[in-house]
């Protein structure tokens, strides 16, 4: 999903607090449009398309620099053994990113639609996040926190939270890591059918290289705690580009 990307491309100081504190007075009014590429489509840990690669785009509009509204899409493989299979994901999101107490916060709302999902089978949803971050010079910290009332597949509501980190070493290269914990009510069953909670933590640290102003390039390490519950929440590296424009 698009706040996905963003972290796996690169969780610089400027995704966490706008860059426009950094920089000129912007225009009250601004278009922004990403594209790229990478190796695998990681969410939180666990593989989108089931270890294959991933090209994805997007667009957002800002107001005052704080108000936004956004779509992003990728493509996806949820189940590769199948006919019938989710084939892309598009995600429509907005929210509000303020600055207050030198904490950049952003708290919105985001919808994601899955074409393709299998007759019978819940695969789109939506959320919640509240998310936080302040500078420390190089370093930038943060946290956030995401609910999701109609979580995918049987389950019902689900609750991710994370910490996260990134340290501009100079004007090209940056280091970021993250660490989350995703537990979702009922998502799968006992052996007696009764309903059974799915929980798991996962992690990720990076190196991020900017070409230019407008172009990156990103190297990730992924990782959960539930390597049984299948290849896509198994340990992998994942290469990725993305320009900004």
């Amino acid at each position: 999903m698009k706040n996905v990307a963003l972290l796996a491309l690169g969780l610089l100081p400027c995704a966490a607090i706008p860059c426009a504190m950094a920089t000129d007075a912007q225009p009250d009014w601004q278009v922004t449009f990403n594209a790229g590429a990478q190796t695998d489509y990681v969410f939180r840990g666990i593989s989108q398309t089931d270890g294959h690669p991933a090209g994805f785009a997007g667009a957002d509009v800002t107001y005052l620099n704080q108000w936004y509204v956004g779509a992003w899409t990728s493509n996806v493989d949820f189940s590769p053994s199948g006919d019938t299979r989710t084939s892309q994901e598009v995600d429509l999101y907005g929210g509000w990113r303020p600055v207050i107490g030198g904490i950049a916060l952003d708290l919105g709302y985001i919808y994601y639609g899955y074409r393709n999902q299998p007759e019978g089978l819940r695969e789109s949803y939506a959320e919640t996040y509240l998310r936080g971050a302040h500078a420390f010079g190089a370093l930038t910290v943060g946290a956030g926190v995401v609910y999701s009332p109609n979580f995918p597949g049987v389950a019902r509501h689900a609750l991710y939270t994370e910490v996260n980190a990134a340290y501009v070493v100079n004007t090209a290269w940056s280091l970021s890591a993250v660490a989350g914990h995703q537990t979702s009510a009922n998502a799968s069953q006992w052996p007696d059918g009764s309903p059974r909670d799915f929980n798991y933590t996962t992690w990720n640290v990076g190196a991020t290289y900017a070409i230019n102003d407008h172009t990156s390039l990103d190297l990730r390490y992924w990782d959960t705690d539930q390597h049984d519950a299948g290849r896509i929440y198994r340990a992998r590296v994942v290469a990725g580009i993305k320009a900004t424009f």
